[in-house]
């Protein structure tokens, strides 16, 4: 009788054993495409974040850089940043001959006057630059350093007003330069879309070649240095 029952409960126990396989396949199946769902999401989620910090690093970031640190002038002073008239006046545009040659003038009687040992009057005039043409990079750079040196002459111990003042110069300077003439900017944002450029193609990033610096490279060094000496080199 035992082994009657024993016989007649074989065949349910191995239902049972085959039903669950069936059933812990499922989930595993579900579980990992579930996953690969998860992994390919996470991953487009990635790429989307690379490449909006490649749009940051080659135009947000340095525009906005360089809304916030180039002198202010009447012309600019209202504009909501990003807006299009903002945008614009992000762009090199030319200044006024008559005006670009007054601030010349003034520059020059400035570094006139400081080599003179008149630092208060040549400061006067170096400000003037700004003042008369503010989006003349190269001019308003050597004046802002020429101005850190008169304050600096004033200055009679570290720390003091005129110390500050000619620190405070040299920031401003320093500052502006980072805006959109800046290179690192560029070079990062260039890294940034080869990264993700074969990412997408689901390549592991290559070494580089001797065609992608041909191509490439060259003519976007060689951009950015005519763009330089163009518009103005950094901390000139």
């Amino acid at each position: 009788a035992t082994a009657r029952r024993a016989s007649t409960s074989a065949p349910g126990s191995r239902v049972a054993v085959v039903r669950a396989r069936v059933g812990t396949e499922r989930s595993s199946s579900s579980t990992s495409s579930g996953a690969t769902d998860a992994s390919g999401v996470s991953r487009r989620a990635a790429l989307a974040g690379k490449a909006l910090f490649t749009l940051g690093e080659a135009f947000i970031f340095p525009w906005a850089t360089e809304g916030a640190t180039r002198p202010k002038s009447p012309a600019t002073a209202d504009l909501a940043p990003f807006s299009p008239a903002w945008l614009s006046s992000i762009l090199y545009t030319e200044t006024d001959p008559d005006a670009k040659a007054s601030a010349k003038a003034a520059l020059l009687l400035g570094e006139a006057l400081q080599a003179e040992g008149k630092h208060a009057e040549a400061v006067e005039k170096f400000e003037e630059v700004y003042a008369l043409a503010p989006t003349e990079y190269k001019m308003c750079q050597r004046a802002g350093l020429r101005t850190a040196v008169s304050y600096k002459a004033m200055s009679a111990r570290l720390g003091d007003e005129y110390d500050k003042k000619a620190n405070d110069a040299k920031q401003v300077v320093w500052w502006w330069g980072r805006g959109t003439r800046w290179p690192g900017w560029y070079i990062v944002a260039y890294l940034s879309a080869r990264n993700v450029w074969f990412e997408t193609r689901e390549d592991p990033v290559g070494a580089f070649t001797a065609t992608e610096g041909l191509a490439v490279l060259v003519p976007i060094w060689l951009g950015l240095l005519y763009a330089l000496v163009t518009f103005g080199i950094p901390d000139y």
